[in-house]
């Protein structure tokens, strides 16, 4: 009896492992609330050789399309949220009293792995040539970021993580200000509130924390507005946040959000889906003035505020920067708003525009192994490389000079710096418009200006037509 008793035991176990497998047949799972991208069936060969990989990238696909992947994720999630009081996935930090972070702000809070000295100048003076040719087209440039949600609120943050004394943000708050960047500090503005103004549960602030960051923006714009403090408000339980979807997909629990009792003027102009569509238009005919905003998941509460002020408003969440559409159109305020840990991105992402030119510069030419590529991209020649750093300080600047090889006719551009596997911040990047660059054969310099001293560092011949 015992013997069929087992036998009856591992065909039960059996069937509940095949279950994954087999019925991914009928029901595949095919959408994922985590912040990944899921993985492709992959190909038998490539390039006409076999695929070595095919295997993992087998069980890759498997990890991610299993189905009832959902119902198993949340199980195990529940388990280990609410009784061991552990995340289920590095992507998510369970906290105390059911709040919950995001996973990816660890470094920031804990002042680990920081942007070195020539990164953090890397940053500052991208920013600078972004907003030296946003105000040199007429408009104003106006930068803001949105703190990590632990950077504000971090009593509830597990004690095994200790916050660190310093940050990216600290450290560029300080050089952005020396350099004259005009800058909205949204952290002081929210660490000076007694209300918490964040979701428990979701990475991003609440309708009323949008409210003072719009409110903060428009005292910047020096624009009169409605600042909302006498506008009526309900609170309504309906906010599944973010973090939670992805750590718990099937147990998510709705959080209150402050709905304010107003009627929106302003209209979208383009078909829109949601305010986390990728480009939004709207018009307020009761209303004047144009802004061009580049923003990330944080403005989708604070899109609605701004729209109802904006004649018209012009919002783009797509990455690099198509800063072009300044001279496109000719906003009056150019605000770029983004996330405390992705500062970063503004030296990984080179935003689409031509610098303002330099004075030209000669110097002599060294032989180093500094790259540059020169290619066509779009109606732009791009050129970008990396500098060795042998010839490259924290303050160093980088120029591309572009000289016309039948004329002689030269132009020098400053370049934005970017990071790069090779180095500590050493690569740099640039677009120039087809319009600029004469038709022909060019010899196309890359210039390392020090203190006291500019060299050639590497240089290329090119035919642009």
């Amino acid at each position: 009896m015992k013997e069929w008793k087992d036998k009856i035991f591992i065909v039960i176990v059996s069937l509940i492992l095949l279950i994954p497998f087999v019925g991914m047949v009928f029901w595949p799972t095919n959408e994922t609330t985590e912040n990944t991208v899921m993985a492709k069936w992959p190909k038998v060969t490539e390039e006409g050789k076999w695929n070595r990989d095919y295997l993992a990238q087998a069980g890759e696909y498997f990890e991610d399309h299993f189905a009832f992947r959902q119902q198993f994720v949340t199980a195990n999630a529940l388990l280990r949220g609410r009784i061991l009081k552990t995340s289920a996935t590095d992507q998510v930090v369970v906290g105390k009293e059911d709040w919950l972070y995001f996973g990816g702000t660890l470094d920031d809070y804990q002042g680990k792995n920081l942007l070195s000295e020539r990164e953090l100048y890397a940053v500052v003076h991208n920013l600078k040539l972004m907003q030296d040719y946003v105000e040199s087209c007429g408009s104003r440039f106006i930068l803001t970021v949105a703190p990590n949600k632990n950077s504000l609120y971090n009593s509830n943050m597990p004690d095994r993580y200790k916050k660190g004394t310093d940050s990216n943000l600290k450290r560029l708050t300080a050089r952005m200000t020396r350099e004259g960047i005009h800058y909205v500090d949204l952290y002081q503005t929210f660490d000076s509130q007694e209300e918490v103004l964040y979701f428990k549960r979701d990475s991003h602030w609440n309708n009323k924390g949008a409210v003072l960051a719009y409110r903060t923006l428009m005292d910047k714009m020096q624009k009169e507005h409605e600042s909302y403090l006498n506008v009526p408000y309900e609170t309504v339980r309906e906010h599944i946040g973010d973090i939670d979807a992805m750590l718990y997909p099937l147990a998510s629990r709705e959080e209150e959000d402050y709905q304010y009792r107003k009627e929106w003027e302003f209209s979208y102009i383009n078909e829109v889906k949601d305010n986390m569509d990728d480009w939004i238009e709207t018009a307020n005919p009761a209303k004047e003035g144009t802004l061009l905003m580049y923003r990330d998941s944080f403005g989708e509460s604070l899109l609605p505020f701004l729209a109802e002020e904006m004649g018209e408003g012009y919002f783009s969440r797509l990455v690099p920067y198509n800063l072009t559409q300044v001279e496109e159109y000719i906003p009056d305020y150019v605000i770029v708003e983004r996330v405390e840990r992705k500062l970063a991105a503004f030296a990984t992402e080179v935003p689409i525009m031509e610098p303002l030119p330099a004075d030209n510069i000669y110097a002599p030419e060294m032989k180093t192994d500094t790259t540059v590529e020169a290619e066509k991209s779009g109606s732009y020649l791009m050129v970008k490389g990396h500098v060795e750093e042998q010839y490259l300080e924290d303050d160093t600047d980088i120029y591309v000079q572009v000289r016309d090889s039948l004329t002689s006719q030269t132009k020098t551009y400053p370049v934005f710096y970017t990071l790069t596997k090779e180095g500590d911040g050493n690569g740099y990047q640039v677009y120039l418009k087809g319009s600029s660059v004469p038709v022909g054969d060019l010899h196309i310099s890359v210039i390392a200006a020090g203190e006291g001293q500019n060299m050639v560092i590497a240089s290329e011949d090119i035919t642009w037509n």
